[in-house]
């Protein structure tokens, strides 16, 4: 009979400390218990030996809990599902058919999705992942030469983003003058706006519009205007590529003696993101605009960069990249214009 007790009492005990959320910091503490949540760098931890413990987020390597966690990580993105440990300071969370896998020092804020909810704060988390937030950054390039030529060079852009849990706004604005030896080797100046909305894990659709001139190459005005679908072939925190396909419409107008053009046109785009640690992230964009008119205008954009944080502040980054734009029909003689520039950005909420 005690043998029978003592038998169903394990019996229902074992699921009890199977089911405990244990914490783990960096000198190999196992903390049990239950957690309670994540919010301004202290993680919350319910335990029966020492009551509710606050733990220093930026000592924890990992956590593992069997409920359904919402999260919410740098950049605004929001997502809930049940996290597992990965690498030395991250953990993985399968969200939908998706895995996300988030530095601890990147989550922002969790909240388990059952139990108490004191003061609606659950309710308030998620309300707060569905609103829209703007994103702002600034770069600035600025390069002088003094000697057997005389450089220079000025050039910069702003970019504002509006991101919500399924799209994202964009408006952006750039600009590049060079001179050397006292002739203008770039003058260029160009604006454009975007939207694109993935309402589907993989699958989406875009807009987006574009003016330029670039008095070099004798463009007065350049107009682009294109929409079509999206596909997330990647979507992880850390690496994404996402590939673009639709109509469009290009008109530009030359200070040179080449006849306007406008025709319909394809819209071809690839954006691929890429972090390979705290210190380097690698960026490229391509897009290839081929005409569909008796012109045959093709023009192919691309911009790739490598990116790196000041000092560790994620809110100033250095970006050294190469842009290179072909026209296969340009106004002057040259088919490939090709820029390097070093471009410091500073970014903002």
């Amino acid at each position: 009979m005690n043998f029978f007790l003592t038998i169903t009492f394990l019996f229902f005990l074992v699921p009890v400390f199977a089911r405990a959320d244990m914490v783990i910091t960096a000198d190999g503490s196992r903390l049990t218990g239950k957690l309670l949540g994540i919010e301004k760098g202290i993680i919350k931890l319910e335990t029966s030996y020492a009551g509710n413990l606050n733990i220093d987020q930026r000592e924890v390597t990992s956590f593992t809990t069997e409920e359904e966690v919402l999260f919410r990580v740098s950049g605004g993105e929001t997502f809930a599902g049940k996290p597992e440990a990965v690498g030395e300071k991250g953990i993985r969370i399968q969200s939908g058919g998706a895995f996300h896998e988030v530095n601890i020092k990147d989550v922002e804020r969790a909240l388990p999705l059952s139990g108490k909810d004191p003061g609606g704060a659950l309710e308030e988390f998620r309300e707060a992942g569905l609103r829209r937030k703007w994103h702002f950054s600034g770069g600035v390039d600025l390069l002088g030469k003094k000697g057997n030529s005389e450089d220079f060079s000025i050039g910069g852009n702003l970019e504002a983003k509006l991101k919500g849990e399924h799209d994202v706004l964009a408006l952006s604005a750039e600009y590049e003058n060079r001179e050397k030896d006292g002739s203008k080797t770039a003058d260029r100046a160009a604006g454009g706006v975007s939207y694109e909305v993935f309402r589907r894990d993989a699958i989406g659709w875009y807009i987006r519009s574009k003016i330029e001139r670039d008095t070099i190459t004798s463009v007065n005005l350049r107009a682009t205007s294109a929409g079509g679908l999206s596909y997330r072939w990647i979507n992880d925190k850390d690496h994404t590529l996402v590939a673009r396909l639709g109509p469009g419409y290009r008109y530009t107008s030359y200070e040179s003696n080449k006849a306007d053009e406008s025709s319909m046109t394809l819209d071809l785009g690839l954006a691929h993101y890429y972090r390979v640690n705290d210190f380097l992230s690698i960026k490229s964009d391509i897009t290839y605009v081929p005409g569909l008119s008796s012109s045959g205008n093709d023009r192919l954009v691309q911009d790739s960069a490598l990116v790196f944080p000041i000092a560790g502040n994620r809110q100033w980054k250095i970006r050294m990249g190469i842009r290179n734009e072909f026209e296969s029909e340009p106004a002057v003689s040259e088919n490939l214009d090709t820029t390097y520039y070093t471009r410091i950005i500073y970014s903002w909420d």
